[in-house]
């Protein structure tokens, strides 16, 4: 395939689930720049009504040079538009999670440990269809497939100049058949209206709109009683392809038209659960992932391993695990206690420096894992019998359950940082780094901040923004532990599944010094031409789906290769049904001892938060300082911001009545946004980030906040004043 003239991009987006208005003044668009949104402190998620502001995406289209490197967006005025998105919901249609299939296959890559493998440390578990009574009855009779029916795949649909705005009408069951649904008509049931976003042409680009976060069962009095895998069920999830025509206005060319639709050209878009805080990121990014699906190599550099320093360190804003002690962020503030922080990105004096970098190295689990003995997260299928033994070993960062958490006892319970993550950190550790000489920084922030400025720079760049709007899209993703995961799942850490993932430049920015950030890749999804798409589409594995499948599936030559022929809907299929079962259910996991409190994706789904009463009490001038420090401190369970009642890990007992409210109440858990606060309490930062939820909550908070610094800015000088008095004293 020839290098394109023209391509989408960012190539692959992301939109979010929320029920506020589809308009592009009410929503909040994905970032186009890394890290461009981790300190603003006057975002608002919600609307004035108090409902969640959908999440869009922006895609634009750039000419290419001849090696199909990006050079500049092209001018409307130049070309007429036409952008064509066509996108499916297979939830229902496919299969049941149970756990990653991948993890009984040795990968060549540096996204998995062989030792999954070799030492069976998590098998993959085989999985039945869901909806397994709706059955596929062309083999036996010739009769119609009813399974077809499970998939909702709206028609493509285009939006051009003339044409701006269109609403992807979906349906379930889908009327495959005839003009209705033969699986409706079956079960004694409608048909259900089920959209699955809204596209708007705007000056050039397209806008896609997530939906409105609708799932139900077809049966009313059918309940989702699984984090997963709930028969009968649908939602508004979905993923597919975009792609453009444009025609030449003037010049020579006028009249040519070009088509992008190949997979190089193109690009995908999913939808996905909203990011309940979006200036938080996952400590591993589903770009650190794309990264070690490609299995290239990386020359040691400070950029490869303070990113995912800084976000496990902002953890702290959404789980009590990374909040109190023993934590990272305990570890890094003692450090600067101690004045010791600068040996983060200095090495003299060297014994000083190497110390700190080996007992940081050291708090870290090994991707390779070694057999250990850290706690053992329970399973709803274990007896009533104390593990003897076990839990003696200090849990290991990060806190977090990982692929391998259907099997206790197993190390692959607790999640690693990807083996690509974790050679930069051994890297780090034995010094393989440079520091540019004008390093200063006294703690975390100010670090983040310059490395936030870079990615800004860089942006300015036209040949890196393009680049950099795909990378700052797949940073918000997690990038594991997956079960099945938060937006996408374990198919994103094998290279299969992409058409192209190679680095387009080796460095975010070059200028008196260079910073690599594993650099700014051209990743495209390895999409099925029309051709192919017509023959696979509705491709399973029969009644169940094995690991010998994806075994197999993984030989170029296998006729079960299809499976990285994507598809409409394909990205999607392997997550929760519906979703907010798998959002609302994965909380804080209590092991034996109390401290840590391990959690799952709090960067996306928070844990624990700083609720909104809470941030108000921190603006009164009238409550004392020791009281403000106290209020700072305790933390709320996320989803007691809402009335879903205890949900926690899915293998507690007593937790159905959180999934079933979950489905109602999901829109009103508090979002985590960030607000300036100036008060006179050391340990309170200048930023913090709170948990918003209802109606003019955050308009409210932008008020009190405004009214309230002066008075605590002069009570900043009077506390000031004081400690001058009493140290002359």
């Amino acid at each position: 395939m020839s290098n394109p003239k023209f391509r989408i991009y960012p190539s692959i987006g992301i939109a979010r689930l929320g029920n506020g208005p589809a308009k592009k003044d009410e929503v909040i668009f994905s970032p186009e720049v890394p890290w461009e949104n981790l300190f603003l402190t006057d975002q608002d998620y919600l609307t004035e009504d108090g409902l969640l502001k959908k999440q869009a995406q922006r895609f634009y289209i750039y000419e290419c040079d001849r090696a199909g490197k990006p050079i500049r967006p092209i001018d409307p005025k130049d070309y007429d538009i036409k952008w064509t998105v066509e996108v499916a919901n297979k939830k229902p249609f496919w299969y049941d999670f149970n756990n990653s299939l991948d993890l009984s296959i040795l990968a060549k890559n540096q996204n998995l440990s062989p030792n999954f493998v070799k030492n069976k440390l998590a098998p993959g578990i085989s999985a039945k269809r869901r909806n397994p009574n709706v059955l596929d009855q062309e083999p036996r009779n010739g009769g119609p497939n009813y399974r077809k029916e499970l998939v909702n795949n709206p028609s493509p649909v285009s939006v051009s100049n003339r044409s701006k705005r269109k609403v992807i009408t979906g349906q379930f069951p889908s009327s495959v058949h005839s003009s209705k649904s033969l699986l409706a008509e079956t079960m004694n049931v409608s048909e259900q209206e089920v959209d699955l976003g809204t596209i708007e042409y705007d000056e050039g680009t397209l806008i896609f709109y997530g939906a409105d976060g609708k799932s139900a069962a077809l049966n009313p009095s059918d309940l989702n009683t699984d984090f997963a895998d709930n028969s009968n069920w649908y939602d508004d999830i979905c993923d597919g392809k975009v792609t453009a025509t444009i025609t030449y206005k003037n010049g020579k060319q006028k009249g040519k038209t070009v088509h992008l639709e190949d997979p190089l050209s193109a690009a995908w878009i999913a939808t996905t659960p909203p990011d309940y805080a979006p200036q938080i990121q996952p400590i591993s990014t589903m770009y650190d992932l794309i990264a070690g699906a490609a299995n290239e190599r990386y020359t040691p550099e400070l950029s490869l391993v303070f990113p995912m320093f800084y976000r496990l360190y902002r953890m702290q804003w959404v789980n009590l695990g990374d909040f109190l002690a023993p934590s990272f962020r305990e570890t890094i503030d003692q450090l600067i206690e101690e004045g010791k922080f600068k040996y983060i990105y200095q090495k003299t004096p060297a014994k000083e420096a190497r110390a700190v970098r080996e007992s940081i190295f050291k708090l870290f689990r090994n991707p390779d894992f070694p057999f250990n003995n850290e706690p053992i997260i329970p399973s709803n299928q274990t007896t009533d019998i104390t593990n003897i033994g076990s839990g003696t070993d200090e849990l290991l960062l990060p806190y977090y359950p990982g692929d391998g958490v259907d099997y206790p006892g197993s190390p692959a319970q607790w999640f690693a940082i990807p083996p690509i993550l974790y050679q930069q950190l051994k890297n780090w550790r034995d010094g393989k780094f440079y520091t540019p000489s004008e390093f200063d920084f006294k703690n975390m922030d100010e670090m983040g901040a310059y490395y936030q400025s870079i990615f800004l720079k860089a942006a300015k760049n036209e040949r890196k923004r393009p680049l950099l709007m795909t990378r700052a899209v797949l940073e918000t993703l997690y990038g594991g532990g997956f079960h099945p995961g938060v937006e996408l799942t374990w198919p994103m850490r094998h290279n299969l599944i992409y058409a192209e993932n190679e680095m387009a430049d080796r460095w975010v920015y070059e200028g008196k010094y260079n910073y690599s950030f594993y650099g700014l890749r051209e990743v495209r999804i390895n999409a099925a031409s029309p051709e192919e798409q017509a023959e696979i589409f509705y491709n399973d594995f029969g009644f169940q789906m094995n690991p010998e499948d994806i075994r197999e599936s993984m030989r170029p030559n296998n006729k079960k290769n299809w499976l990285w022929k994507i598809t409409p809907g394909d990205m999607t299929k392997w997550m929760g049904i519906p979703w907010q079962s798998d959002a609302g259910s994965c909380q804080a996991v209590y092991v034996e001892k109390q401290y840590p409190i391990p959690s799952w994706w709090a960067a996306n789904l928070p844990v624990h938060v700083l609720p909104e009463d809470s941030y108000y009490k921190l603006l009164d001038p009238n409550i004392l300082p020791e009281t403000k420090a106290n209020i700072f401190a305790n933390r709320l369970d996320w989803l007691h911001t809402a009335n879903t009642g205890f949900i926690g890990y899915h293998a507690e007992g007593g937790y159905l009545n959180g999934l079933i409210n979950m489905v109602y109440q999901w829109d009103k858990i508090g979002i985590v946004t960030g607000r300036k606060i100036d008060i006179p309490i050391e340990t309170i930062p200048e930023i913090i980030y709170v948990a918003f939820n209802g109606k003019g909550s955050a308009q409210k908070s932008r008020l009190m906040t405004k009214a309230a610094l002066p008075k605590q800015k002069a009570a900043k000088k009077t506390t000031g004043r004081r400690a001058k008095r009493k140290k002359r004293n």
